[in-house]
């Protein structure tokens, strides 16, 4: 199916004709070595009883461990990414102005918020990379870390759609990683910006698929690497 075809009836026809007509949609396709980046799905993001999670998405875990389950099978690199220590103002910066709920306990002083459930929690031979922005590419590490292990290719998973989610996938883009985003394995607080983000991300910076899609392209990937 065409890029394009496929968000007929979420998209306004006259809108898709200009995204046609600007050349936009093409598929990129996973490359030689693919990695998972899992963003920002610790407990405060996950769990109701956190001011920063909106919603249960029980479905969203589900689809996290079994993605999760397959890059281990595989024997894929994963990624991690969460935000860093914010106890001190300074080190919220403009979040203090943006986020009324900056100063709260579950945000600056609970353990637990930072921390994965078990089902797809980082094992020793995962890398984690804690950020302090929404892209986990900004001042951090990580794109030094992802040359090294020779990675081509992300596989986004996380939370949120239109926040971290996008500001990742905008900036490995932007550093010529090949992106593709399992449309059923992010999240946001507001379907309509998830849905949104995600038309915008597959026809301009990633490719947007199906967790059964993208983890059958990866199986075929592993056959022939190791044919």
């Amino acid at each position: 199916m065409d890029k394009l075809e496929k968000w007929a009836g979420t998209i306004p026809e006259e809108d898709l004709a200009t995204y046609r007509k600007g050349g936009f949609g093409a598929r990129i396709g996973i490359g030689t070595r693919p990695a998972l980046l899992n963003i920002d799905t610790t407990w405060m993001f996950v769990d109701p009883a956190f001011d920063m999670c909106g919603r249960e998405m029980p479905q969203l875990t589900a689809n996290l461990t079994g993605i999760t389950e397959t890059f281990r099978r595989l024997g894929l690199p994963i990624y991690y990414s969460r935000r860093d220590n914010r106890a001190h103002p300074v080190r919220r910066g403009i979040w203090n102005l943006k986020l009324k709920v900056a100063e709260s306990h579950g945000y600056t002083s609970d353990p637990r918020a930072d921390e994965w459930p078990d089902a797809y929690a980082p094992r020793k031979e995962d890398v984690v990379v804690e950020k302090n922005k929404p892209s986990c590419f900004f001042s951090t590490p990580l794109e030094s870390f992802l040359r090294y292990d020779r990675v081509d290719t992300l596989i986004v998973v996380g939370i949120s759609t239109s926040g971290c989610v996008r500001a990742a996938v905008t900036d490995a883009f932007s550093h010529n990683f090949r992106v593709i985003v399992v449309e059923d394995a992010v999240g946001d607080r507001s379907p309509m910006a998830h849905r949104a983000n995600l038309f915008d991300m597959d026809m301009k910076f990633a490719d947007v698929e199906s967790l059964a899609d993208v983890t059958a392209e990866l199986e075929a990937c592993a056959s022939r690497n190791a044919a």
